[in-house]
């Protein structure tokens, strides 16, 4: 009897153990856990959804949520209500599409390359969204060159770029220095470069040289040619970077 006894209670005890070995919170706790720690009400949180995945073994709740601040992204474990993960976007402050269109974006990008309608040729223009702001994708040619812009709708230049058409110029066997290349770049960029870097590659049986450099707010690779021809120069905002 005795022995039945302590059977049954072994039994309880690993029932018991395995219970709050595997004992797991559900998904509208998790989303509970997600909002108290962003500081949300159910009210304020919109686009709301949850669901379980399971990683390396680990099993854990997805749960993701958008306020007027932004978006929300949080891992939380399905056994210990614990917070894995976290992620969270801010909307960027933007004006209402329709203070801010299509042919004002071509004015910014007409003028930033320094040309006028008539000057440019065969435009192109493209409007998506993205980081949940309308972008225009616009390109054009000049007389010698091909122009392409992403300019938000705060009129922002997001990425321009302008790169020379036709046949590169120069001798194939043409090389430069290091020093040359960096002189050339800096003239290219017309203005103190930080963090200037400069490196020689070789392709299609040609020596080119790539520079980068931060000014202001702006990433600016230039590529040269082992002539010193400026071929292309691009730019791209910071800030979109991340």
């Amino acid at each position: 009897m005795k022995s039945s006894v302590k059977k049954a209670i072994i039994v309880s005890m690993v029932v018991l153990a395995a219970g709050m070995a595997f004992a797991a919170i559900n998904e509208k706790e998790a989303i509970e856990i997600a909002l108290q720690d962003a500081g949300v009400t159910r009210e304020e949180a919109s686009w709301l959804r949850a669901h379980e995945d399971r990683d390396d073994g680990l099993r854990y709740f997805d749960v993701e949520f958008r306020t007027d601040e932004g978006e929300w992204d949080y891992e939380i474990d399905s056994e210990s209500g614990n917070i894995i993960g976290f992620d969270f976007e801010k909307f960027r402050t933007a004006a209402p599409a329709a203070s801010f269109d299509r042919p004002q974006a071509e004015e910014i990008a007409l003028a930033d390359a320094g040309l006028s309608r008539e000057e440019a040729s065969r435009m192109r223009v493209e409007t998506d969204r993205d980081h949940h702001r309308i972008v225009y994708e616009i390109e054009f040619f000049g007389e010698d060159a091909e122009y392409d812009y992403e300019i938000d709708d705060n009129g922002i230049i997001l990425k321009a770029s302008w790169e020379k058409r036709g046949r590169i110029a120069g001798d194939r066997d043409a090389r430069l220095s290091e020093n040359e290349a960096e002189e050339i770049a800096r003239k290219a960029l017309s203005s103190d470069a930080d963090n200037l870097s400069v490196w020689e590659d070789f392709d299609d049986g040609r020596f080119w040289y790539e520079a980068k450099a931060v000014i202001g707010d702006y990433v600016y690779e230039v590529d040269i040619t082992g002539s010193g021809d400026v071929n292309s120069i691009s730019r791209e905002y910071i800030e979109y970077r991340r």
